[in-house]
Parts: structure tokens; C-alpha cells; sequence
């Protein structure tokens, strides 16, 4: 247990520097705009997109160079428009992330959906990422492989973790060949759910990416943490919300052996056809705020400069900090003079204990207390002291929506809410909750807890050595084995 006290701490606004985002140790305070459109731009739109980045003070931006459009019969290279935006971005001193996206349709695998099919040689995008790489050595900073090919839309005729990995596995070492510099950043995964064979959770398809052989075939992991119904913050509660799933990511990314590479969110916004321009400029400092509490986080791009069509109802078109005719809207000031870190956030900041382990959740509210994930405990404030949990503890205690009443000792921590609960943990066993007729009836020769409170009318728990029951009018009672 760590306790502490509580203090007041005003959040701080960081300096936003021009990042180095060659570097894998790119921190979460680096700030850009990801930039989809500006390739099909002409030269006095992409001129004027970069001006607004440097009224902006943007210094990061993410763009495609998409293979069909640049090499459209094999071996013929058209480079007159990847030309164009490279130097506009350069002549902005921005750091330049490229997404390599879209195969020729001599290229494309059959049955794919144009333009995002995959290609039919894996051999072939890596010549083309090498080309790239080879044309803009040193100018830009970071290659994103493909984009979202977790789903059908970005990545076709069907998501494939092995297909994908291949792609990596071939374009990695060309890459590194022509620009030794450059980060490589892979998944570039789409947060969501598994649906049918249209869409692959992003957590699982990562797990399956590294059963593949992908792990030393990418410096970064990018995930685009989109979802138009709740600030990214206010996820913490909710299984698969982006921030769960980015929390699960990096859980995996440790497993494997990838606790120094960082995530990127190379995409991230909400279209003003689905909100209200106030409720964009919320979400967007929220994110820019959170995302700077997480230590593995890297490089965040909110999509994007402009609108396409200010007056359409297609989310595509409204996804702008400006409008198509380039007044802005409140999510510009916001990236123009991004948010620090919260109040909250500080304070657990101060709790430095290295047997806690490292962070791995923003802070987030949890009834009347604050809680954070770290990779060995959840750390809690609670009033004005600080209180751990074993992070299984602090995360079932989370999914029942309890704060800590007690330190952790001899196996169990209680929890308060509107319904109070014990938790039983070893790792031998796990974590498991009961309600506290449960906790009130056990004693130690039962040993800890192997299944939850179960069961209506007839309720039971399960423990090592034995087993207690509840029912009404009769309450718990005790039943031993032999040990």
C-alpha cells in the first residue's frame, strides 16, 4: 500500500515542441494533424493547408502517399503530387508521418474493394515502400504501414493479422535499407469490435499479428482510438471502449517483449455532422489532455485541416477543425493552444513508487474516488489518502464500480458502494468479488476464493477448501473440505 496526502494542483499547459518524432522516445505531448485529403488537393490548396499549419503551430502531420495514384502501371512512377505535399509539408518545418496505402488495380489481389484491396505481392508494396522511402531519405520521419487493416474498408477482400504481417515483414527491411532513420510504425489499427468477417477487434488482431512474427518488424505501434459517443476519458468502464482496447494493446505489446515501443494515434477526431462543433472541440482537448498521461503514448494526430463539405451530412466531409471555406471552428483554437494535464492527473503523478509498476491508464472517476492503472497495482485516491490494489483487484473493483475501504492484507481487500463487496486474490487463483454476507461468513481455513458470488435466491461462492451459501431468511452458511 502507498498512502499519501491529496493536493489541490492547478493543471499545466506543456510547451508543445517541434518533435523529433524519428526518435521512438517521441512523447504523447507531440501534436499534429493527419491529412488524408491533401494529396487529392491542387497546388494552391495544398499550399494554403500548409499555411494554416504554420498559423496552427502544427509540426507534425500525417499524410498518404497512396501506391495507385503514384505508380500506375508497374515500374512507371508519377511523383508530381507526393512532390508537392512533401515539400509543402517541409517548407513547415512539420515532421512528416506517411501512410502507404491503396494498391494499383494491376497490383491488387482479386476480390479486392477499390481503393484499399490488398496487394496480390507482398514483394511488390515493398518495392513501392522502398521507392519512397529511397525518393524522400531524411525528409520524411516515419512510415506507416497500410491503414486500418483490420477492417474490410481498409484492407480486402477480408482482414487477415498473417497476411498483414507479411506486408510488414517485406516492407521493414527495405525501408530500413533506404532510410536507416526512418521509423517504421505497423498495426495502424482501427478501434471497434469483431464483426463477422468485416471487421477484427484490434486486440485481437495485434495477438495474431505477433503469433505471425511480427514483433521485430515494427520501431512503433499506431491505433486510431475514434468513437463518436463518449470522450476517450469516459471509457474506463466500458469493455472495448478505445481506451480499454488501447490499455489491452499495450498489456499484449509487454507480453511480447515490446515494452520500449510507444503507440501512436495517427488518427484521431469526430465529424461535426454527428456533433455539435463545441462537442468536437471538447473531445478533441480531451483526448489531447489524456493522452499526454500515458507514458508509452507517442505522436497524436487529430483528423483534420479542413472539411470537404461544410453542408454535407457524410462524416467523411466533416471531420475539420475548419470549415470548407476555411473559418474556423472551436477545435482549432484548441489544437492551436492545446490543454495540459488535469488536476487529477498531478497529483497521481507525484506517486512515484516503482513496486506499483509503470502507468498504464489515464486517472479516471470511479464513484466518489479517483483511480489509474499501473502495469502491477491500481493506485486509488481516496479523500485524502492514496490506497493500491493488485491490479486483478483494482480491476474487478472498477468493473463493479467500488472504491477501496481497506488496505489489501492477508489475501482480500473490501470495497464500498451501493453494493459492497470483498475481493478475494492470489495469483494462483485469482480475482474473485462476493457480497458481504459472504465476506462476514468466511474465515481463513477456507482459503481464497476461486469463482464470484453466483447464483439468485440460492447464491454460492466457492473457495479453496470449501464453499459458502446464502439464502433468504436463512442467510450464509459454512461448508469445509478437507484441505
Amino acid at each position: 500500500m502507498s498512502v499519501g496526502t491529496v493536493a489541490n494542483i492547478e493543471p499545466t499547459r506543456p510547451h508543445i515542441s517541434p518533435p523529433a518524432v524519428t526518435n521512438l522516445a517521441a512523447s504523447a505531448v507531440t501534436l499534429g494533424i493527419a491529412d488524408s485529403q491533401i494529396f487529392a488537393s491542387n497546388a494552391d490548396t495544398i499550399t494554403q493547408t500548409a499555411q494554416h499549419w504554420i498559423a496552427d503551430g502544427v509540426r507534425a502531420v500525417r499524410i498518404g502517399i497512396p501506391w495507385a495514384n503514384v505508380e500506375t502501371s508497374p515500374g512507371n512512377f508519377n511523383w508530381v503530387q507526393a512532390d508537392r505535399v512533401i515539400e509543402a509539408a517541409t517548407a513547415a518545418n512539420a515532421s512528416i508521418i506517411c501512410a502507404m496505402t491503396t494498391s494499383p488495380l494491376w497490383a491488387m489481389k482479386t476480390g479486392g474493394i477499390v481503393p484499399n484491396g490488398r496487394p496480390a505481392s507482398v514483394g511488390r508494396y515493398a518495392d513501392f515502400a522502398a521507392a519512397v522511402a529511397n525518393r524522400y531519405r531524411g525528409r520524411i520521419s516515419a512510415y506507416e504501414i497500410w491503414n486500418e487493416p483490420n477492417g474490410v474498408l481498409g484492407y480486402s477482400p477480408a482482414p487477415d493479422p498473417a497476411g498483414y504481417t507479411e506486408m510488414l515483414q517485406a516492407a521493414y527491411p527495405r525501408i530500413k535499407a533506404a532510410d536507416p532513420n526512418a521509423v517504421v510504425v505497423g498495426g495502424v489499427l482501427g478501434s471497434g469490435t469483431t464483426l463477422g468477417n468485416l471487421t477484427i477487434n484490434p486486440v485481437t488482431f495485434l495477438t495474431k499479428m505477433y503469433v505471425a512474427g511480427a514483433g521485430p518488424y515494427f520501431d512503433a505501434l499506431s491505433y486510431h482510438p475514434y468513437d463518436y459517443g463518449r470522450r476517450f476519458s469516459a471509457g474506463m468502464t466500458t469493455t472495448d471502449s478505445p481506451v480499454d482496447q488501447l490499455i489491452r494493446l499495450r498489456k499484449l505489446m509487454i507480453l511480447n517483449g515490446d515494452a520500449a515501443k510507444k503507440i501512436w494515434a495517427t488518427e484521431f477526431g469526430i465529424p461535426t455532422n454527428r456533433v455539435s462543433e463545441a462537442t468536437q472541440a471538447a473531445y478533441i482537448s480531451d483526448m489531447i489532455s489524456t493522452w499526454q498521461e500515458l507514458p508509452y503514448a507517442g505522436p497524436l494526430m487529430i483528423y483534420t485541416t479542413r472539411d470537404i463539405n461544410s453542408a454535407s451530412g457524410f462524416d467523411e466531409h466533416r471531420f475539420g477543425i475548419y470549415h470548407s471555406d476555411w473559418s474556423p471552428k472551436p477545435a482549432r483554437q484548441v489544437v492551436s493552444n492545446p490543454p495540459g494535464t488535469s488536476a487529477a492527473y498531478q497529483q497521481f503523478s507525484t506517486v512515484v513508487d516503482p513496486g506499483l509498476g509503470e502507468v498504464l491508464s489515464p486517472v479516471f472517476p470511479v464513484s466518489t474516488a479517483y483511480a489509474q492503472h499501473r502495469t502491477g497495482s491500481t493506485l486509488w485516491s481516496v479523500g485524502s489518502q492514496f490506497v493500491s490494489s493488485p491490479l486483478p483487484v483494482g480491476e474487478l473493483a472498477v468493473s463493479r464500480k467500488v472504491i477501496p475501504k481497506s488496505v489489501f492484507t492477508n489475501g482480500y481487500q473490501d470495497f464500498s458502494g451501493s453494493t459492497p463487496v470483498r475481493i478475494w486474490y492470489t495469483p494462483a487463483t485469482g480475482a474473485h468479488w462476493g457480497g458481504m454476507p459472504f465476506a462476514n461468513a468466511w474465515t481463513a481455513q477456507l482459503g481464497s476464493a476461486t469463482s464470484n458470488e453466483t447464483g439468485f435466491g440460492l447464491t454460492r461462492m466457492n473457495f479453496e477448501h470449501g464453499y459458502i451459501t446464502w439464502t433468504p431468511f436463512i442467510g450464509t452458511k459454512v461448508f469445509l473440505t478437507a484441505p
